[in-house]
């Protein structure tokens, strides 16, 4: 089971906003990907799966790539779907 910064619980198919993206992670990136990545941060997504603990989303970031995103708790922040004028999907 995995949790948000609020302690509640986040399942596949939750809707999450990304609250924080260590900067040295997202300096590993090309620019290009790198300045996608960071959009990320305040926008939401909903959680493709569960993985060692993490919630993943996922972000295209071109027709053929995209970013799947492994989330701790700190990291995001569950909302509610219906919030569609934020949704990023």
């Amino acid at each position: 089971m995995i949790f948000d910064k609020n302690y509640n619980e986040v399942k596949i198919g939750s809707w999450v906003k990304v609250l924080f993206i260590d900067p040295n992670f997202i300096s590993t990136f090309p620019q290009n990907e790198a300045k996608i990545m960071n959009a990320m941060i305040n926008k939401t997504y909903e959680v493709i799966d569960i993985e060692h603990e993490k919630a993943l989303v996922n972000q295209p970031f071109d027709e053929l790539h995209s970013f799947s995103l492994a989330l701790s708790s700190e990291e995001m922040e569950l909302v509610d779907k219906k919030m569609k004028g934020e949704i990023n999907c």
